[in-house]
């Protein structure tokens, strides 16, 4: 009698498992066919449009061409049934300046503008011109606020910058100096950002570090990490993925990852072992002599990718080909981007570009004229 019960056992487990297996088979079947993404062509009028969606990325990407000049945009928003989701296009010219409106009842874009058939962004045109098209432009307060050595104009964004000994953190109406040093200390190459963590190396120690200072930005309170490993300062931050930070001591031929909120660490990278390298999010694998013989960096895939060309400012989406210059000012340095915000700086003033605004000034410090190098921080 008990081999027979254990003979329908083990088949009803057997029975159970089958049935598993074809629920798996059956959900991801239905989830390769569920998938919305598609491309979509049609004419509005002389507008030729172009309408993509993404599934994955939950993105809408658009390119509408009037005149052989290509106009494009995103949104990102979840699926919509419908298709053909733009129903009319108004254009708006002056000049050697044209600007297109999109209305639908799904989508959300700025005017969409360009100046002798050169892709530009809407708060580049002339101000009568905005007035003409002024529902959609939105414009702030510019205020002028004395704080030591800083002139600021716009006091809703928080920043981090190195004053020597420690950070001033402008945060809106407040600044609060977070002390580190108690000597000067001019330059920080290797302070990271990374999620709600600032991380210091102990600049206080000669040729090699191995402490280092954790800022919390929700509260900054400041911890100290001692580190099991003396890492040059002959260094260089590969980049940062998810939780860690990447570093190469090139003095000592290693590669090193960094959790800053676990305190934890490791070797990556020694020897003939290869290193690690991050394309787009993806982990790929790469020589240490590489790294170690000249600077590499990660690249992330963002929706909103700006670039300095020639010392301007563009945005393009997923064609580099496509630019839109975003501003006119000579630009010196991209500091953060965050979305379709974009921190940079011309000559002393830090400035914000965003569609919403447009570009905005946003503080101004005379040493930035001439030491400018990883000295300021977004906390967004």
């Amino acid at each position: 009698m008990s081999k027979k019960y254990r003979l329908k056992k083990s088949a009803l487990v057997i029975f159970l498992l089958l049935i598993i297996a074809i629920i798996l088979i059956i959900l991801f079947i239905l989830s390769f066919f569920d998938n919305k993404s598609y491309s979509l062509e049609y004419s509005l009028d002389e507008y030729n449009i172009s309408e993509n969606y993404d599934d994955k990325e939950k993105l809408y990407y658009y390119e509408i061409t009037y005149q052989k000049i290509k106009y494009n945009f995103i949104n990102k928003i979840s699926y919509i049934k419908d298709k053909k989701l733009i129903k009319d296009i108004n254009k708006y010219e002056d000049e050697d300046y044209l600007c297109l409106t999109i209305s639908s009842p799904y989508l959300e874009t700025k005017p969409l503008c360009s100046l002798n058939q050169n892709l530009i962004s809407y708060n580049l045109i002339p101000s009568d011109f905005q007035q003409e098209i002024n529902i959609f432009y939105s414009d702030s307060e510019e205020k002028n606020i004395k704080y030591d050595n800083y002139d600021i104009f716009n006091n809703s964004n928080k920043i981090l910058i190195w004053s020597y000994r420690g950070f001033n953190y402008l945060n809106n109406d407040n600044v609060e100096f977070i002390k580190l040093f108690e000597n000067d200390v001019y330059d920080i190459p290797l302070a990271t950002k990374i999620n709600n963590y600032l991380v210091i190396p102990d600049y206080a120690q000669e040729y090699n570090f191995n402490k280092l200072f954790i800022i919390n930005l929700d509260n900054l309170e400041v911890d100290t990490w001692n580190i099991e490993y003396d890492i040059s300062y002959d260094s260089y931050i590969l980049g940062i993925n998810d939780q860690s930070i990447y570093l190469v001591d090139r003095k000592n031929g290693l590669e090193y990852e960094l959790v800053p909120y676990k305190k934890r660490m490791r070797i990556l990278a020694s020897g003939d072992k290869k290193g690690v390298i991050y394309s787009k999010g993806n982990e790929e694998s790469i020589n240490l002599n590489k790294l170690i013989s000249s600077n590499q960096s990660f690249t992330y895939a963002q929706n909103y990718n700006y670039i300095i060309d020639n010392n301007q400012l563009y945005l393009y989406y997923n064609d580099p080909t496509l630019k839109i210059k975003v501003s006119d000012n000579q630009i010196k340095k991209i500091i953060h981007i965050h979305n379709d915000e974009v921190y940079y700086l011309v000559d002393d003033t830090l400035y914000k570009y965003s569609f919403k605004y447009g570009e905005q000034k946003i503080l101004s410090y005379s040493e930035l004229s001439f030491n400018y190098q990883n000295l300021i921080f977004i906390n967004d």
